[in-house]
């Protein structure tokens, strides 16, 4: 899975830190160099899915490495957060996983979500 998360994140230089988590006990599947998730982080994250409106109009924040996101957008599927200095989180929601990536404020946001929004579906299609 790794390969996976370098050919279809990482490639496109617009993923700084990615990751495969699977959604049942938050165990991280494939990631990136120096990535990190805390049981902390994988617990707001869980909390923004089941909470997406409270987490979009509310003071709550997303954090991962020790970085705090507001979020922007948040539905069942997506959740897209971003920062002061332009950096954001993208994740995604499939069957049994979370597609997590991040971006700095060198990168493109929208090339970012696409690409993990594209791995998002070929997840899905596979039902996992």
């Amino acid at each position: 899975m790794n390969q996976l998360l370098q050919e279809a994140l990482l490639s496109t230089h617009h993923v700084q830190h990615a990751a495969i988590i699977k959604r049942k006990d938050g165990s991280v599947k494939a990631k990136s160099p120096l990535f990190e998730l805390s049981p902390a982080d994988y617990s707001k994250i869980l909390m923004a899915f089941e909470n997406p409106r409270e987490v979009r109009t509310g003071e709550a924040s997303i954090s991962l490495m020790d970085v705090a996101y507001r979020a922007v957008r948040a539905d069942n599927l997506s959740l897209y957060a971003k920062n002061q200095d332009k950096s954001g989180i993208i994740v995604a929601k499939t069957h049994g996983h979370f597609i997590l990536s991040t971006y700095d404020g060198t990168m493109f946001a929208s090339v970012c979500a696409e690409a993990v929004e594209k791995l998002a579906d070929y997840f899905r299609k596979k039902n996992k």
